[in-house]
């Protein structure tokens, strides 16, 4: 009887806290508007139709049904649901009621795409005596932000099965899978880092301060283990579906000596 009563207490509490404590799709439609999310899972869903449809015409595959790229912002929106609590979402959502973060999403939202605008202003940048300083508080908040561990959750989620399911993918070893999760962190990390410090090209010294203390605030931390987590949610189906499409062979760089004595 005991054991039936401790049962019953542990079902009810996680069903209480799945129903009452969940952010609610009011709290995520508010955070999707605010935090510039919406655009950029239109701006995926675009990108990512655009390559399926190439992958398609290259490979001349008429019978595979395309991946309802809807489905992605379906899918994003129930992780954060789900993952995410009422009361976690509401500080969410109030640290993004200060002016600056909200011109800081801003910045890094809007698309830039001309690579020689971002050279001239690292020409500018070098003549700028604050310019050390500059790159250092942008480093603090790019690292705040792109940490390590979540930039790991897209590789790990999605990269690593795509090249492990498409065909050859049996031949990588887990010495080269490793050395491509490596690559892929620090290529992430170090772009992030130069878009940041470009999209804050017009923020003064004492604004990049105050940025890289609110950034440090936990519920951001939070926010964005959730929404890289969300976002491999969101594509793990899309990236599986394209595996028997990838030609392994034409984005793998030549094995090394040890490479190709490991995949005899």
């Amino acid at each position: 009887m005991w054991y039936n009563a401790a049962m019953r207490k542990i079902l009810l509490s996680t069903l209480l806290g799945t129903l009452l404590f969940a952010a609610t799709p009011e709290q995520v439609e508010h955070y999707l508007s605010i935090s510039g999310a919406n655009e950029q899972l239109v701006e995926l869903e675009r990108e990512f139709t655009k390559m399926q449809n190439s992958l398609n015409r290259i490979g001349g595959d008429t019978e595979t049904p395309n991946y309802d790229m809807q489905l992605l912002s379906i899918r994003f929106k129930e992780y954060l649901q789900k993952h995410l609590s009422e009361d976690e979402m509401e500080q969410i959502l109030k640290a993004y009621r200060n002016v600056l973060l909200l011109q800081f999403v801003s910045a890094t939202t809007q698309r830039e795409e001309d690579k020689a605008q971002q050279g001239k202003y690292h020409e500018v940048l070098a003549n700028d005596p604050e310019a050390d300083s500059r790159k250092a508080l942008v480093e603090k908040i790019s690292d705040a932000i792109y940490d390590q561990e979540s930039t790991a959750v897209m590789f790990d989620h999605l990269i690593k099965p795509l090249l492990t399911t498409a065909p050859g993918g049996n031949k990588l070893s887990d010495k080269m899978l490793q050395e491509r999760r490596k690559a892929y962190i620090a290529r992430m990390i170090e772009e992030a880092r130069q878009e940041i410090l470009y999209a804050t090209r017009n923020f003064d010294m004492e604004e990049l301060e105050s940025l890289e203390q609110i950034v440090k605030n936990p519920a951001i931390a939070k926010e964005t283990k959730a929404v890289y987590e969300a976002t491999a949610y969101a594509l793990e189906a899309f990236f599986l579906s394209l595996a028997s499409r990838y030609d392994l062979s034409k984005h793998t760089p030549a094995p090394t000596k040890e490479d190709k004595r490991t995949l005899r």
